[in-house]
């Protein structure tokens, strides 16, 4: 099969790009157990160590912690490492590496594609319970339609991504997931020619 990349581009194998995700998805649950202790602690402070109900200014400093800082960080972290790397955490143990044959896969426009096209590791399902709480909250304080929509959309990405990126990568021979198609870019081992 001719590609883009060449008939014999040597690509990543499923069970590396699956370990990568996995490996991903480990650093993800320290970055969300990190935010959450942070909000936590911000709460603890702000009740006197317990002695008295915190002010509502705290449960709002918790709810804006457990849901921008990890989102946030964990997109700044994983695009800066591909911009630098062309590798996220996982990518980098797994031992695999995104190219392409278009130009430098570092570009920021590439990056930005790859990221956010549809990437199964910014739309990790460990981010349901982030969403579903953004989801509770702006619903709670708005009273509207179109911001439950939109959140609850965002919950539903995070469950189907994933899946439709998994069934992307076994039933293509290259193994490109749907990020992977739309930043144009390929997986391959780290010693590819």
């Amino acid at each position: 099969m001719a590609t883009p990349f060449g008939p014999s581009q040597p690509t990543a194998t499923f069970g590396a790009r699956i370990a990568a995700y996995l490996i991903d998805s480990i650093v993800l649950v320290a970055v969300l157990l990190i935010f959450f202790a942070i909000g936590g602690a911000v709460l603890l402070f702000m009740s006197d160590l317990g002695k008295e109900d915190p002010p509502d200014a705290a449960f709002n400093a918790f709810i804006a912690t457990l849901i921008g800082g990890p989102i946030l960080f964990w997109s700044l972290l994983n695009l800066a490492l591909t911009r630098w790397r062309a590798q996220t955490a996982g990518m980098y143990v797994a031992g695999i590496i995104a190219t392409s044959d278009e130009g430098d896969v570092r570009a920021p426009r590439r990056v930005l594609l790859r990221w956010f096209g549809m990437n199964p590791t910014l739309y990790h399902p460990l981010f349901v319970p982030v969403w579903s709480l953004l989801a509770a909250y702006a619903t709670s304080v708005t009273l509207s339609r179109g911001v439950l929509t939109v959140t609850l959309a965002l919950v539903l990405l995070c469950l189907a991504v994933p899946i439709a990126s998994l069934l992307a990568m076994a039933l293509d021979g290259e193994r490109r997931g749907i990020h992977d198609r739309i930043a144009r870019t390929l997986v391959v081992p780290v010693d590819a020619p």
